[in-house]
């Protein structure tokens, strides 16, 4: 599986450098969607990093049934996810009239069906290092479209930069870890998603155009994180899955009532 991921990364690079020729040579511009506005462009984002967030979800999701810790909700969900995602790539699909977007949007569906097919074998940790490797493929996949429909705001906003998608391999760090996938990476992963969190909730106290109702979210997010963050940092201890499954998932609905706050603060400006 490993060659899958060489294989995405090597078709990105190549794409981008194909886009940079292009360019400077004058034949074209990069077209990635219309002239949406700000509202409409965190719209898209969103979908893109929710599609990130989803693919990550089915992995926990597997690994939490495989291991018979709340399996009936993590088979519920992570059969939802599935359906989501294709969801939102139809959406993406027709958003998007850049041809390199579109072929890579091919690619990652490609993935995605390989996915689908390891999800009707039964379960083993062969299978869940599989699974983790297509997941990574395919939200790197995710990431370069998001990145691209990020040029085009008039602004950078905190709500775009993907919270919800860290908390997500937080939990499949952990259970990675708790299913015997025990290397220093999936260690070093969940401790670098961690910082990454840490710095993504500063820069979200930092954003000068904060509501009162983002703010109000805002404190919950932060009151919580200080509370559960050393559960997922103790890893190599373990013992604690069924609290990281119920943890991350009030922190993610927190971020995404965040960043529905965020859109609808766009809207009205």
């Amino acid at each position: 599986m490993k060659t899958m991921v060489q294989i995405l990364k090597a078709f990105l690079l190549t794409w981008m450098l194909t886009s940079t020729v292009l360019m400077a040579a004058g034949k074209g511009k990069a077209s990635v969607v219309g002239n949406q506005n700000d509202q409409e462009l965190m719209k898209l984002i969103k979908t893109a990093m929710s599609s990130r967030v989803l693919v990550q979800t089915v992995v926990k999701d597997y690994l939490y049934a495989g291991n018979d810790i709340a399996t009936t909700r993590a088979k519920r969900e992570m059969k939802k996810a599935l359906k989501l995602f294709d969801e939102r790539q139809k959406k993406l699909d027709e958003a998007f009239t850049d041809p390199k977007i579109k072929n890579l949007m091919t690619f990652i569906q490609m993935n995605v069906e390989e996915m689908k097919e390891t999800l009707k074998e039964p379960y083993s940790l062969d299978n869940a290092e599989v699974l983790i490797d297509l997941g990574e493929a395919i939200s790197e996949g995710e990431k370069k479209i998001a990145s691209q429909l990020r040029k085009k705001l008039s602004k950078q906003y905190p709500a775009a930069k993907g919270q919800r998608y860290y908390v997500a391999q937080i939990a499949k760090y952990y259970m990675a870890y708790e299913s015997g996938i025990k290397d220093e990476n999936t260690v070093h992963q969940m401790e670098k998603t961690v910082k990454t969190i840490d710095s993504l909730i500063r820069e979200m106290k930092a954003y000068q155009g904060n509501t009162v109702k983002m703010n109000q979210t805002l404190n919950q997010i932060e009151k919580l994180w200080k509370v559960v963050k050393q559960f997922y940092l103790d890893i190599e201890e373990g013992g604690l899955p069924v609290i990281v499954f119920q943890t991350t998932d009030k922190l993610d609905k927190k971020f995404r009532e965040y960043a529905q706050l965020m859109i609808a603060s766009i809207a009205k400006k």
